[in-house]
């Protein structure tokens, strides 16, 4: 799911598959005041992450790099240490 909100898209909506995990503003808006995030940042190849920090934040609640909680609308992720590292492996495969 991660293409859906990492990912630009055109003016009907449509993934556009130049822009896909390149970053992207958030397609949608919360519902309610919340400290909501509107751009969702490049996931494509993990810059700035190591494997452990990658994993960490798909395994403990979406915990960035510096050990804060990202903000809403990433969803808080509690995936098996396997599961991490197989989706760690296939966003650094994304060249």
């Amino acid at each position: 799911m991660c293409v859906e909100c990492h990912s630009g898209r055109d003016q009907q909506g449509n993934i556009l598959d130049s822009q896909r995990y390149m970053g992207a503003a958030i397609p949608f808006t919360a519902p309610w005041s919340i400290d909501w995030a509107t751009r969702a940042p490049r996931n494509k190849g993990l810059p700035g992450y190591t494997d452990a920090d990658a994993q960490r934040l798909l395994t403990e609640g979406s915990i960035s790099r510096r050990g804060v909680q990202l903000r809403a609308p990433m969803p808080r992720f509690r995936m098996t240490p396997q599961d991490a590292a197989d989706v760690t492996a296939f966003l650094r495969s994304l060249r």
